[in-house]
This record gives structure tokens, C-alpha cells and sequence, in this order.
């Protein structure tokens, strides 16, 4: 490729790229402003979920279930759970608020923006809560971020925890935004280090750059194995993980927002093509790819619902839904399908 040519293409994928980051800058901004408090944009009111008990605890917990963040007026990021077929299971909510959420084996990791600042500069950087829970919702260990929360995940087993801020002084509207993305020893709260302390390999040297970013952390069943995004410059990699060992190994370009189905085979994540991200699936074995029936644009990291389906969220105006969680199969085949209306954040737990 000739210097012209791959100028042109930069500046191309710069112009998607400031678009895109246009576009999730005004959403963070209304949601911010709908965090701030009631009534600042009038949303859609819907009947507040019944509060579980304990009793209702156990009894959700005790079957395959799911938790997800209720995503309406009057108790938006109320943390709830429902059973895996939400149309035939009654949802309940708990005292947790979050703006996302993960949980796995009795371990659940809350993000939660400080709206007391948050309204007045919305692209300031603002306090961000952590709470590490249990099976009862309530916490164990808390702590504050300074940044922008993106992603969060836990391990299979409940061992370790991960999440991902935008840091302090960065926006989406920059260009050069920079990430920080901490593994958690959920037992204590510890940190056991950001992912960029970690030596990267590529092609089977070091690979280093001033600009390395970090983000979207999926584990395997094994916990010390773990997926990644990594970006440096104007490319996104697909990293695998150790975490006793330090290390992350790059394995394919254009890779964003890994996750991991729960057979390990697969990895479905979003791809940008023709400056729009699209929903695909990477078969681990061959490294061949398949592009999911979701034409939208979808800035998530999905949740599998199992090993055939994909859960994720997205913007729903019909009905005029604030957001509602999506599935679509995960062969390519099908068509995107509302799952639960009012939500974001699903975590299944099986």
C-alpha cells in the first residue's frame, strides 16, 4: 500500500471514528442527564418492579436466572433479577443501583456514576462507586474510580472481577481517549494490577506503544485465562490473557468488546465495517467469522443466553423504550428479537 493511500484510509477511519464518538458523547450526555434526577427529561413511567425478600432471593437463585438493570422512570439502574424466560417469570428488584452490572458464583461487581456532580459538567470526570456484593445484593467491599464507566465482568468461578473507566480528562469526543481496566481479587477488593502492567506479546515479540488501551474483559472458565480489547493507534486487537503470568498475546485485529460463549468456543464481539460496528462471531478453532442478523450499530458487550442465542442492549422507540435488551441467534441466522423490555445489563446466570 502506497503512503497516499494509507493517509487516505486514516483519515477516513478518523472521520467514522470522530463521528462515532460524536454520537455515544450525546447519549452519555442524555444519560447523565437522566441520571441526575426525576424530571429532568420526562422518560417513560413504568410500574415500579416488586422488591424481593429473601425468600424471593433463594427462590430465583435456586433456577438458572437472570439479573439486569431496570431502565425506567422512577428507579433507573434498580439492580433485578427474573427468571431466564422473562415473559413467563415475575422480575424483582433489589436495593442495588448500579449503571452496569456482572455477576457470577455468589460475586457481583456494581458501577454507579456520582450524579451529584454529573449534571452540572457532563463530561467532567466524575466519582464512579464500585461495590463488590454477594448473593444477597449487599455489599462487601466498596471503593471510588475517577473516569467514565464502560464494561465490567466476573470470572466463572466468582475468583477474580474486571472493569474498564474512561479516565479522568478523557471524554468520548476525544480522539485520544484512555482507558484503565483493573483485574479485582473479589475476596479482599484488591487490585491485581491494570492491563497495561501487563507484558503484551505479538508475533511472538514484545509488543509496546505510549498509547496502548485496554478494555472489555471476558474470562474463561479456567478464570486465569481471559479475553481483551487492546488498541493502539487506529487498531483494535483481540488479546488473550493470564493473569498469574502477567501476560496478554494478540490474536486478530479489529476485535472490540469480547465475549466469551459459555462452551469456549466462540467469541462474539463487535466489528467495525464501513465505519459502523457489527455484532459477529469468532470461532476460536478456525478463526473464521460470522456476522449476526443485527444491522444497528451496537456499541455493548453482549451476554450469551446460551450457546445459540446472544443477549444485548440496545435503543427501543417502539414502544418509545428508553433501552431493552435484544437476543439474536448467534449462527447469523433469525432476526433481532426485544427479550426484555425496560433493561440493560443482562448477566445470565445458569
Amino acid at each position: 500500500m502506497n503512503p497516499s493511500s494509507s493517509r487516505q484510509q486514516h483519515q477516513k477511519l478518523f472521520a467514522w471514528v470522530a463521528i462515532g464518538c460524536i454520537a455515544l458523547a450525546a447519549g452519555y450526555t442524555i444519560w447523565v442527564i437522566l441520571r441526575a434526577g426525576p424530571g429532568a427529561v420526562q422518560g417513560p413511567t413504568i410500574p415500579q418492579l416488586p422488591v424481593a425478600g429473601p425468600a424471593e432471593l433463594q427462590a430465583i437463585q435456586s433456577e438458572p436466572h437472570m439479573i439486569f438493570l431496570h431502565w425506567a422512570e422512577p428507579d433507573y439502574g434498580q439492580v433485578a433479577l427474573s427468571g431466564l424466560d422473562p415473559k413467563t417469570s415475575v422480575s424483582m428488584q433489589t436495593d442495588l443501583q448500579c449503571d452496569r452490572v456482572y455477576y457470577s458464583a455468589g460475586n457481583g461487581l456494581c458501577l454507579l456514576y456520582d450524579t451529584s456532580t454529573a449534571a452540572n459538567e457532563p463530561l467532567a470526570p466524575i466519582p464512579v462507586g464500585m461495590t463488590l456484593f454477594g448473593s444477597d445484593f449487599k455489599p462487601r467491599h466498596q471503593f471510588t474510580e475517577k473516569g467514565i464507566p464502560s464494561r465490567t465482568r466476573i470470572s466463572p468461578d466468582g475468583k477474580y472481577a474486571a472493569y474498564t473507566v474512561f479516565l479522568t480528562g478523557h471524554g468520548y469526543l476525544d480522539i485520544n481517549m484512555t482507558t484503565a481496566t483493573i483485574i479485582l481479587d473479589t475476596a479482599t477488593g484488591q487490585s491485581l494490577g491494570n492491563l497495561e502492567e501487563f507484558a503484551t506479546w505479538k508475533d511472538g515479540q514484545r509488543f509496546q506503544a505510549p498509547e496502548f488501551n485496554f478494555w472489555g474483559v471476558t474470562f474463561a472458565q479456567d478464570s486465569n485465562q481471559f479475553y481483551a480489547t487492546l488498541r493502539q493507534g487506529f487498531t483494535t486487537y483481540l488479546v488473550q490473557g493470564d493473569v498469574s503470568a502477567r501476560k496478554l498475546t494478540v490474536l486478530r485485529e479489529n476485535v472490540e468488546c469480547p465475549s466469551l460463549s459459555p462452551d469456549g468456543t466462540r467469541i462474539a464481539f463487535k466489528k467495525l465495517v464501513e465505519g459502523q460496528w457489527q455484532l459477529t462471531v469468532l470461532h476460536l478453532d478456525t478463526m473464521t467469522e460470522t456476522m449476526l442478523a443485527e444491522s444497528d450499530a451496537i456499541d455493548d458487550q453482549v451476554e450469551w443466553l446460551d450457546n445459540e442465542h446472544i443477549l444485548y442492549q440496545k435503543d427501543d422507540f417502539d414502544p418509545p423504550y428508553l433501552a431493552s435488551v435484544f437476543v439474536v441467534p448467534a449462527d447469523g441466522s433469525g432476526k433481532p428479537e426485544v427479550f426484555l423490555p425496560n433493561a440493560t445489563s443482562p448477566v445470565v446466570v445458569r
